[in-house]
Parts: C-alpha cells; structure tokens; sequence
C-alpha cells in the first residue's frame, strides 16, 4: 500500500494537499505528520478535523496521523502533555497513530489511554541500522506494548542504510511469515531506496510523498508508480 505523506506549516494547505491525494487510485493511506504546523494552528484543531471528515476522497483511505517530538527526531517543539492532547483530538478521524516505542517507555501513564486506539508502534535509528540481535530486541519490546493493546497494531523500524549491504538485516523480519502485512521495516537514505519497493509488497505501507518528501530516499508517487508497472 502506497501511503503519501503529508508535512505542510498550516492546516490549509494540508487539506488542499490531502483532496489532491484523495484523486489518486494509486494511494491507499495518508499519514498527516502534525508536528510540522506551527503551534498557532491548533487552535483550530476542530475545525480541522472536521474538514478532513469532509474530504470524500479519502473516506475510503487509511489515515494515519503522527506528532513526532523534537527529541524523537520530528519537529514538534510543544510539551509532551501538548502533543497528547493534540492525538487525542486526530483520533477521531485517523485508522491509525503512528507513536513511538520510546513514548510509551518514558510516559507509560500518559500513553494508556491510546492503547485502545489502533497504533503504529514506531523506532527510527537517523544513524544506522542495527544488527539482527539488536532489532529482535525492538521488535520484542513493540510485542510487550502490543499485549496490552485492544486494537491493531503495526511495527515500524525506520532505521539510516549506509550502504545496500544493510537490506539484508532487515529483509529476514519483513518477509517473516508472522510479519507478513504487519510491518514497516524501512531504510532511511539513498541506500534504501529497494527497502521501499520492498514495503510495498510484504509490509503494510509504504511511504511517498506528493510534492515534497520528508525524508532522505523517500520516492515520489510518480516515481513509485514508474517502478511498479515495470516489475508487473
């Protein structure tokens, strides 16, 4: 599944962007990442989510939504108890929320309440990618979060490739029996351009961008789309 990303400074431009999306056959999911709106936005955060309810385009595409902390490698500045609140008002509208394993270790109390929801429990490495003992171990912690979970729940590695070679560190978890459509194991940089294709046919998602990419290696919609009618 194809999932476009969405990293816009304000709310107009991101629902102008998100009914360009909902033209798309190609597309099946929407991530919104809500920690690039300046903070100003969000007093409209109603209204906001309102008006995505009213995009029929999308009605019938998985929407995902992510407020990433600064020191999680994202952009939202605001306090943890901001950020909360800020995902507690796009569950309403999103299929899913893409939060980090780290979240849940530092604020176990904070983060209950978005067991019920359904999650994407996601570890990026933006230095390299770990060896296959190491990423056992995430994968271990994400399952200990997911049994206490009541709804689905996705693991995500995004992890830096610094050379091809590091495809074969993930490639064994994404083509796992047991993980087949249930992750996103990602490479992050120009080496990891094939673990995108890769997504794209064993993982549950994989990410695009429309008009700018959000991340180094990141393929555009067309791009992705030149790839697949080759290897039909």
């Amino acid at each position: 599944m194809l999932c476009v990303v969405i990293a816009k400074k304000n709310f107009k431009d991101t629902l102008n962007l998100a009914e360009k999306i909902g033209n798309l056959e190609t597309v099946g999911a929407i991530e919104f990442r809500l920690d690039y709106p300046d903070i100003a936005e969000f007093k409209n955060l109603n209204d906001f989510c309102k008006d995505i309810n009213k995009i029929d385009g999308i009605k019938n595409k998985t929407k995902i939504a992510t407020c990433m902390l600064k020191r999680e490698g994202g952009n939202f500045t605001g306090s943890e108890d901001e950020r909360i609140e800020i995902l507690k008002h796009v569950s309403k509208f999103c299929d899913y929320l893409t939060i980090e394993v780290k979240s849940f270790q530092r604020e176990p109390d904070k983060m209950k309440d978005f067991l019920n929801s359904n999650l994407i429990l996601s570890e990026h490495n933006f230095t390299q990618c770990p060896d296959r003992k190491e990423t056992e171990k995430i994968l271990n912690n994400m399952e200990k979060i997911k049994a206490k979970c009541k709804g689905k729940v996705i693991k995500k590695i995004a992890v830096k490739f610094n050379s091809f070679e590091d495809t074969y560190k993930i490639l064994p978890f994404l083509t796992e029996e047991k993980n087949f459509g249930n992750v996103i194991m990602l490479g992050m940089g120009k080496y990891g351009k094939l673990s995108r294709v890769l997504n794209h046919y064993f993982g549950f998602l994989t990410y695009v961008y429309l008009e700018e990419k959000t991340a180094e290696g990141q393929l555009s919609v067309d791009e992705f789309g030149e790839i697949l009618k080759i290897l039909k």
